[in-house]
């Protein structure tokens, strides 16, 4: 690995590490927010609240396996931090939405966690292929 790669994978590592911390913040904000458990499984707005909490649940966890994941290197790594890249930007595209009609404050992070993940998709590919 040359010491660009080696950026970029440093780079990636506390990025993903940021967001599954980040996605962990948010998820008690929106459990702190609810009004009660009732409420979880009641439609809010053209969505179901229980689906957004476990869907925010899966995108932390396997975002902060990702961020171990290239801590130690492993063989999986990158297939796994690329399914994880996959992952994120579905929910956060989908979470772009919700905040262009509701909170518009919420846009600038999401639109630089997409943007980032766009840019990680070529190396994580490559990387991915050649651990193969």
């Amino acid at each position: 690995m040359n010491v660009k790669d080696r950026r970029i994978h440093l780079f990636l590592q506390i990025f993903f590490l940021l967001i599954g911390i980040y996605q962990l913040i948010r998820l008690v904000g929106f459990l702190q927010s609810s009004t009660g458990p009732v409420q979880l499984f009641e439609f809010q707005q053209n969505q179901l609240p229980f689906l957004s909490l476990a869907a925010g649940v899966i995108a932390s966890l396997t975002s902060l396996i990702s961020a171990f994941s290239l801590w130690t290197r492993t063989t999986w790594t990158y297939g796994f931090t690329l399914f994880t890249s996959g992952i994120l930007f579905m929910y956060h595209l989908l979470n772009l939405a919700q905040a262009i009609r509701f909170n518009s404050f919420e846009i600038i992070p999401i639109v630089i966690v997409l943007i980032v993940l766009l840019q990680s998709f070529p190396y994580l590919l490559r990387r991915s292929y050649r651990s193969a």
